[in-house]
């Protein structure tokens, strides 16, 4: 079951990582509270240098599953991105994402590189967009609080 995450930094989970800085790691980056939800750190997951703002280096229908944590609010064209990443998953394959919420988060305020603010209906306006199956909720129970958005996109 292929796996990718984008915008993995120097923690790729998965088969596959990609990001623009491999090695970034920044001062409130905790990944690995993410792990149950998506897939513990793989060291030795290939990575890619690329950006995700624009078009995949991938074929299409290559993944079974993408993840997408702490990445979304960073990207100049989510949309975009959201489409490539529906290029390249297969039939049944699904995206998991976590992003900040706009509501409560003091990540969204407090990291200066976020681009674009979620709240559950926005973030699920755009993935409907894109995906047949869409669910996004508060992500209420431990280690997250409250604090981000989980959602769960599904191509048919």
């Amino acid at each position: 079951m292929p796996t990718l995450d984008i915008g993995c930094g120097s923690y790729p989970r998965g088969d596959v990582g990609l990001d623009i800085n491999p090695r970034w790691r920044g001062r409130y980056h905790m990944p690995e509270k993410f792990d149950k939800y998506t897939a513990p750190r793989n060291p030795l997951a290939d990575v890619v240098v690329a950006d995700a703002n624009y078009p995949l280096p991938f074929r299409d229908r290559a993944f079974d599953e993408v993840y997408m944590v702490h990445v979304i609010e960073h990207l100049y064209r989510p949309l975009d991105c959201l489409r490539e990443v529906y290029r390249v998953l297969k039939r049944g394959g699904s995206l998991v994402i976590f992003t900040p919420n706009a509501r409560v988060s003091v990540a969204d305020w407090r990291d200066g590189d976020h681009i674009i603010s979620f709240t559950q209906p926005s973030l699920e306006h755009l993935l409907a967009l894109v995906f047949d199956e869409v669910s996004v909720r508060v992500a209420e129970e431990e280690p997250i609080n409250g604090e981000d958005l989980h959602a769960i996109a599904r191509k048919k």
